[in-house]
């Protein structure tokens, strides 16, 4: 398999946005309110959290202003340009590393609370190395928030734009290779309740695992914050494009 999909390091302008979003300079996102939520729910003083794929640092605004503002947080994210961003963004209290959810440099059980946001819809099929990964370096819980759909689709968002940047023609007859392959592009994947059940069962069979919509947010549309494919709200349901988004966390208990 290619890297093709690895394409956030071509995205500054994306963590640029993500940046603004940590400082304040820009509201929290839905999301991130979303996921206080759910940790208010089970998080304890002077428990450690991971967050994998922290991006620029933004849900780390959110839990501190939400949560706990001296928060045991480390933040890691395979793209370098984020994490220098999230170190900017943030005082030494916060630790933000690089590191890939393939093979996080943590040992086992290291936190308590291991959160991944809108991550495992962009990596490719089947996720169970990074949900292992995420289960192995947790000792209690673990959430994640990703796109859940009625059945499983594996679908690769062909990116012009990242082409271009990277020398690559930018004609759209041009995007897609001989063998049917596009030249850039990222996942956008969608999977069952089922098949996240199965694969977490198969990883560890005694992990309680919860489903929980969200569902609680406020209308919004970030397209003039981040181009026409941004997440909007369209007749009460999230929308990207095309795509009708069904938002859910993924709540893992260890037992």
């Amino acid at each position: 398999m290619t890297d093709n999909w690895r394409i956030w390091n071509k995205a500054k302008d994306y963590g640029d946005l993500l940046y603004k979003r940590a400082i304040g300079d820009l509201d929290e996102m839905e999301s991130s309110k979303a996921l206080c939520r759910i940790l208010s729910s089970f998080y304890e003083k002077r428990m450690k959290v991971l967050d994998v794929g922290c991006g620029a640092g933004h849900y780390l605004r959110s839990i501190r202003l939400r949560i706990d503002e001296d928060i045991d947080y480390t933040g890691v994210d395979a793209t370098e340009y984020y994490v220098n961003l999230a170190r900017t963004a943030f005082d030494d209290a916060a630790c933000f590393l690089r590191g890939d959810i393939y093979n996080l440099p943590f040992e086992d059980n290291s936190f308590d609370i291991v959160i991944c946001n809108n991550l495992i819809l962009h990596l490719p099929p089947p996720p169970i190395k990074p949900v292992s990964e995420l289960v192995r370096t947790s000792s209690k819980y673990i959430v994640v928030r990703t796109v859940f759909a009625e059945r499983n689709y594996i679908i690769k968002e062909v990116r012009s734009s990242y082409g271009e940047k990277q020398g690559l023609p930018i004609r759209d007859g041009n995007l897609i290779d001989s063998k049917g392959e596009p030249l850039v592009y990222n996942y956008f994947n969608m999977y069952t309740e089922k098949y996240f059940r199965d694969i977490v069962a198969d990883i560890n069979e005694k992990i309680d695992v919860k489903i929980v919509p969200d569902d609680s947010w406020s209308s919004f549309d970030n397209t003039a914050l981040a181009g026409k494919t941004a997440t909007k709200v369209i007749s009460g349901k999230q929308v990207s494009g095309n795509l009708l988004l069904d938002w859910r966390f993924l709540v893992l208990s260890q037992k």
